[in-house]
Order: structure tokens, then sequence, then C-alpha cells
């Protein structure tokens, strides 16, 4: 993550990547296998008995699809479902159907797993130019799953899948790049993978083009480049892209500073309940920025990216309880929520943390605790942390020296010493 200079929002860069296949150029179920939810309608099923392959892979991907919002054992009923509907389509040589197999074998859960299996039809489709069926070799020989992870396999049933179309294994490539994952690292073939897949509209690439641009780290900062594929990410529903568009929007940074849209672009993320779109919602709101100013949406907010586990939401939660602003005044409350920010490495959480102690204001913390939440923050270079630290410790020597003083003014003489 990364803090704004002005402490506005915080900046979620990490690298949203899933072994899922959304975006990968997966096919969905067909349309005519709508059912009842959990299983497909009588006449498809009808049909795939009766050995139609096109029946057969539609109630596969039907019962694929809806054993992800199922759990225990009615998911396991709906895997075993879609692997038998999908092995007798793959067994007459449909190679979308091996594909989905695979894949199905290799993603599903408990005993419905078979990574082994998996591999061999993976292959099978494979050969036969199914493009997600290579990309998700690419994924099992990164992983190691089956074997010892390859990352240089892995690179080698990527670049295979990208030639045959496949926007997601670009995606990769261009991770593997990126990290020297199986090849040399090399920003510039990572920069270029990445604006392929972007240009086909693969929003991950898009969002992680945007982090690179705005970091700087890897290549030199642009904030125009890092706008343009924010908001190309962003206006493909990436939460984290429609966040950090609204932070760069309140900023006025790579655009004109604009409220109204960094309050449309927050509220998409925080919608979807991305933390740092909510917490970009409670500061506009506390600060009646684009929107009417208002506490309760604040707090509301504030709330919602605390429960995400949102640092700086959290600390912000832990002063409005100890200020007791909109809120009876809640000490227990503020160390609640500092202390679970400052377990994420907040510095200024740490800081309010180990502060509680001189200020009385927690029985629970003690003064090693106080030491050491101010000296972490310090290590990170917050000078109050720093300050505070210092004058604590110089109180505590002076008790202890005081102590040991008034410990052995009492220590009578010893019996029976020799005296002149």
């Amino acid at each position: 993550m990364r803090v704004s200079g002005l402490g506005l929002f915080l900046g979620r860069f990490a690298i949203v990547i899933s072994i899922a296949l959304a975006g990968c150029n997966q096919i969905d179920a067909h349309p005519d296998g709508q059912g009842s939810g959990s299983d497909p309608t009588p006449a498809l099923l009808e049909r795939a008995e009766g050995g139609e392959i096109a029946a057969q892979l539609s109630a596969g991907r039907f019962y694929r699809t809806a054993s992800l919002e199922a759990e225990g054992a009615e998911r396991a009923r709906r895997e075993s479902e879609a692997l038998r509907w999908l092995t007798l389509a793959a067994e007459q040589e449909n190679a979308e159907a091996q594909a989905e197999l695979g894949i199905a074998l290799a993603t599903a859960q408990g005993q419905n797993r078979n990574v082994a299996e998996a591999r061999r039809w993976l292959g099978r489709a494979g050969l036969a130019g199914q493009a997600s069926a290579y990309f998700m070799l690419g994924e099992l020989s990164q992983s190691g799953e089956g074997s010892a992870p390859n990352p240089v396999v892995a690179v080698g049933f990527w670049k295979k899948a990208a030639g045959l179309g496949h926007t997601g294994s670009l995606h990769r490539l261009a991770e593997a790049h990126e990290r020297g994952l199986g090849v040399d690292p090399d920003i510039e073939g990572a920069l270029g993978y990445y604006r392929e897949a972007a240009a086909a509209g693969y929003a991950n690439s898009q969002y992680r083009l945007a982090v690179i641009f705005d970091e700087g780290v890897l290549t030199g900062r642009d904030a125009l480049e890092a706008v343009k594929y924010y908001r190309m990410a962003a206006e493909q529903g990436h939460s984290p892209a429609q966040a950090q568009l609204g932070y760069l929007y309140a900023r006025g940074d790579g655009v004109v500073q604009r409220y109204d849209e960094a309050h449309r672009f927050s509220r998409m993320a925080a919608e979807q309940g991305d933390a740092d779109g909510c917490n970009n919602l409670a500061v506009l709101y506390l600060k009646g920025l684009g929107v009417e100013q208002s506490f309760d949406e604040a707090l509301r907010w504030y709330r919602l990216a605390a429960q995400h586990n949102h640092p700086g939401a959290q600390n912000m939660l832990g002063t409005i309880y100890l200020t007791g602003q909109g809120v009876p005044v809640d000490a227990g409350e503020a160390e609640h929520w500092w202390r679970m920010a400052a377990e994420q490495g907040y510095a200024a959480a740490q800081y309010n943390l180990g502060g509680m102690f001189s200020r009385k204001l927690s029985p629970s913390i003690a003064a090693d605790e106080a030491l050491d939440w101010l000296a972490r923050a310090a290590e990170q270079g917050h000078r109050s942390a720093t300050k505070e630290l210092a004058e604590l410790q110089t109180t505590i020597a002076e008790e202890t020296t005081t102590a040991t003083a008034g410990e052995e003014a009492t220590v009578p003489a010893a019996v029976g010493s020799a005296t002149l």
C-alpha cells in the first residue's frame, strides 16, 4: 500500500491475480442450460443423456459454474456432476470439453480434485489448440501442483497459450519478465506483454501498467499514463483501479482536480467492497469534498473500510472513539481499532497505541509494550513516536533509579560487622 503525503487516501497497489479463468477466454455456460439454479433444464439433461456432445458440454459447464455458488456437500455434488458430463464429452474427442474437464479437475475441492488426471486432459486439449488448457498447465507448473514448481516450463505453456490469443497468458508472461520467474528480468519485455494484454481489454494488465507508471519505481513516473490505464481498468469494473482513480482526482494528480469525480469513482469501488474506496468516501464526507458534509456518512464508510482491514480507517476510527466525534468517548474501542492498524504495521496507530500508556488511557498496556509500539513507529520515521519513545525511556530510567535508591536506603547494616 502507498500512503499519500496529504494523508487523504490509501492507494492499493497489490497485484490482483486469480487462478480463476475469468477474463482468460473462458466460454460461459450454454444459454439453454439455465435451470433451477442447482441443475440445468430437464430438456438439456435429456439431450445430454442421449449422447449429444454440445449438451453434455453445456451441462458440465452449468454444474461447474453452479458449484462455485455452493458449499459443502452440495458443492461436491455439483462438481461431481460437472466432471461426469465433461468426461462424457471429452471422451468423444471434444477439445473444448477436454480443456474444461482438465480445468475442473485442477480446481475442484476434496476428492473431486485430481491434478494428475487434469494434466492428462489439459495436455490433450492443448495439442488440439485449446489456449485455456495451456494456460492452466502453466498455472500448475508455476505453483508446483502435482510436481515440483517449474517456472521455465510454466513460461513455455503460457507462450503457447498466448500464441493462441489467450490474454491471461500475456499477463502471466509479463509478470514472469517483471519478476524474473523462468526468464531473465526484463522490464521492457514485461511492459510489452502488459501493453498487449491491456490493449486486448485485460483489466489486470491495465491495472498493473497503471501501478507501474504511478509508482515510478520500475520506470519513470508518468501520471498521465497511470491515469490512462487506471481509467481503462476502472471502466471494466476493476475496483482497485476505481479507488485509485478517485484518489488521483481528489489530489489533482495526472487529472484536473475534481471532487465530484473523486466521489464517483470512489463510490464505484466502495460499492464492490473495496477498502480503499470506502476510506476515500469517508474522507470526502468528513471534509465535505464533492458531497454535502456528513459525519454520519463518514463514520459509516470508515467502519466499512476498517472492517475490510484498511489500516488508515482503523486508525481514524480509534481517533474518533477517543475524541468522541459523533460517538460516545470509548478508550477501549479506540485501543481496539488502533491495535488492529498497528498490527498491520501502520506507524500512526503504533504511535497512538504506545502513547496510551503515558496518557494513562489503557489499563492493559504496560510500559514494555508501549516502548515496543513506539519503537516500531520510530523505525518507520514517525517523528512524534521517536520523541515520545526517548521521553518514556528517560522517565522509566529515572523511576528505576529512584526506586533502586529507595531500596538501598532501607537495607540495614550487617549484623556483627567489625567497627572501630
